[in-house]
């Protein structure tokens, strides 16, 4: 039984049960369950083997909302939690401990509206929703405000893992890579450096470029010292961790 059949099976129970009344609520409890599969998505950090997901996460509804979830608040919770540990397993995602699931009231969120913030690690997170679906990895679609344009190419890197291989889209203009928490593609191996190289879209091709790193920045077994422009196929080294640059 996938992780989303597991799911709706609890909610159909719950159908049956005594709150009923849940299904008259402008926001389903599906709905939360699927921001919090893209949080867990969107949110990655590279590790030497293995693609690293949050384990703790926070849904923030108008407080008006919450009220209908009151009485299966915890049951709720854990299910959402369980959802999100056998999601990752079926994606061959890490978590560093079995997810945590908050479903809390916050007046700053509209009627019908759910906003989430997910941590890797620690207790889950007491900031309110101002800082929903934070992406630490490569920014995906919905971000605003000084956000770089999109390409309007199709672009990824791609890293090889026992699980099988995991995706990365270059899906803006300028992506920074390093163990540093403020790059864009975080990777968690001691190879590479805290900032250690960049990815920039121009003349319709991503050009990488070294910044500093202390184990270099590799094509095809080269180490480059000036920007330089990928290929599809290219093989990227950052430090010894590789990936394959695929753009259509």
């Amino acid at each position: 039984m996938s992780a989303l059949s597991s799911f709706e099976g609890f909610m159909e129970r719950v159908v049956e049960g005594s709150v009923q009344r849940l299904f008259r609520s402008p926001v389903q409890p599906a709905e939360i369950a699927r921001r919090l599969e893209r949080a867990m998505e969107s949110q990655q950090a590279i590790s030497v083997d293995s693609v690293i997901v949050p384990s703790y996460y926070r849904a923030f509804l108008n407080p008006e909302d919450f009220k209908v979830f009151d009485p299966i608040q915890d049951e709720l919770e854990r299910q959402m939690a369980n959802y999100l540990r056998d999601l990752a397993q079926e994606r061959g995602f890490t978590m560093l401990a079995h997810p945590v699931v908050d479903v809390a009231p916050d007046p700053a969120v509209a009627r019908r509206g759910i906003q989430v913030v997910a941590e890797m690690s620690g207790a889950p997170a007491s900031a309110g929703p101002q800082a929903p679906d934070r992406t630490q990895v490569i920014p995906t679609g919905g971000n605003t405000g000084n956000q770089p344009a999109r390409p309007p190419v199709l672009a990824q890197l791609v890293l090889q893992t026992p699980e099988g291989p995991h995706t990365f889209p270059l899906d803006t203009n300028l992506i920074t890579v390093g163990r540093g928490l403020n790059n864009d593609l975080i990777m968690e191996d001691p190879r590479v450096s805290r900032q250690h190289a960049q990815l920039r879209f121009k003349s319709r091709r991503y050009f990488i470029g070294d910044t500093g790193s202390t184990n270099g920045t590799y094509v095809n077994g080269t180490a480059i010292t000036t920007e330089q422009p990928l290929r599809d196929g290219d093989l990227v080294s950052f430090g010894g961790l590789e990936m394959t640059f695929q753009q259509r």
